[in-house]
């Protein structure tokens, strides 16, 4: 269910983590119709979420919510509908 919830028509979006060096916290994602791509490095996006690392990998995993600025230190620029729903739908698993 996840993996079909995740495609899209090219919708894009940005994580950027604040506390890393040499760009290696940012990530882009574009949803195609075939899946998401995943590729390292900052481009133009509809929805930009920034923040230090541990409040990027704490609001991906569902453990913060994406929208409560004070508990996260995450900003958003763009679509927000479009960041939560690439919350909502990605599935993560804990071993």
């Amino acid at each position: 269910e996840s993996a079909h919830a995740i495609r899209g028509t090219g919708q894009t979006l940005q994580w950027l983590a604040t506390d890393t060096v040499d760009g290696a916290g940012a990530w882009f994602v574009e949803r195609r119709p075939d899946g998401a791509v995943w590729k390292p490095g900052t481009r133009q996006a509809d929805v930009t979420v920034t923040g230090p690392a541990r409040s990027l990998l704490l609001t991906l995993t569902r453990r913060l919510p994406l929208t409560d600025h004070a508990a996260t230190d995450i900003s958003l620029d763009g679509d927000t509908d479009l960041a939560q729903h690439w919350i909502d739908n990605t599935a993560h698993f804990s071993g």
